[in-house]
């Protein structure tokens, strides 16, 4: 693996959400305490973008703030229910590409608005899904997730997170995965983006995706 240039950033932290100057060049490791991790780059297009296990930008207008977010994960499972019961399901969802998407398919409330297709990125072949927040979701004014444990929706589970991942904020919010077979290693990229995200961060989220570089 080659050493990165001084230029470059990680965004592998995990609580600190440093801001990340436009034009960064970050990089995320799958499997850091390997002896061959994969690091996926990616270019940073604007400013206000921090780091988050990749990274993540709000836009903040009231209760009608925005988020959209890319991030690099290697996911292990999924919890049993989101909302109501978001511990690690029993037994863990397959190592397969195919086993993953499909934990994530039947994982309740969220709705499959895009079925699992097959697709390349990065020169990775895989398979890419949509998941969506009901528009039924009951949220408080507070923007809590009413009924759900700690007032949030914890989905997918992977280190270097000590937590089930919970960084949902509203009803229609989609998380788009494409999940990748990296010469035998599963990579995860998500990217989620509010209902109300506006074109100008769409395509700021969409410029991320665009560079990505997935090296092994």
């Amino acid at each position: 693996m080659p050493t990165p240039a001084l230029s470059e950033t990680s965004c592998q932290g995990t609580g600190y959400f440093e801001a990340l100057p436009a034009d960064a060049a970050c990089w995320t490791e799958i499997g850091a305490g390997d002896d061959t991790p994969i690091r996926v780059r990616y270019t940073i297009p604007a400013p206000e973008w921090s780091a988050f296990i990749g990274t993540f930008k709000d836009v903040d207008e009231g209760l009608d703030s925005q988020r959209a977010s890319v991030l690099i994960a290697d996911i292990k499972n999924v919890t049993i229910d989101a909302c109501k019961e978001p511990r690690s399901a029993k037994p863990p969802v397959g190592p397969s590409v195919e086993d993953l998407a499909t934990g994530l398919a039947h994982l309740p409330p969220f709705e499959v608005s895009s079925p699992a297709e097959d697709v390349t990125l990065s020169g990775y072949s895989g398979t890419h899904l949509q998941l969506r927040v009901p528009l039924g979701q009951p949220l408080s004014d507070l923007g809590a997730f009413i009924g759900c444990d700690n007032s949030a929706l914890a989905s997918w589970i992977a280190p270097p997170l000590s937590f089930a991942f919970y960084g949902y904020t509203a009803p229609e919010e989609t998380e788009d995965f494409w999940i990748l077979d990296v010469d035998g290693t599963r990579v995860v990229i998500s990217a989620i983006a509010t209902a109300n995200a506006s074109d100008e961060l769409i395509a700021e989220r969409q410029a991320i995706l665009n560079s990505i570089v997935i090296e092994r």
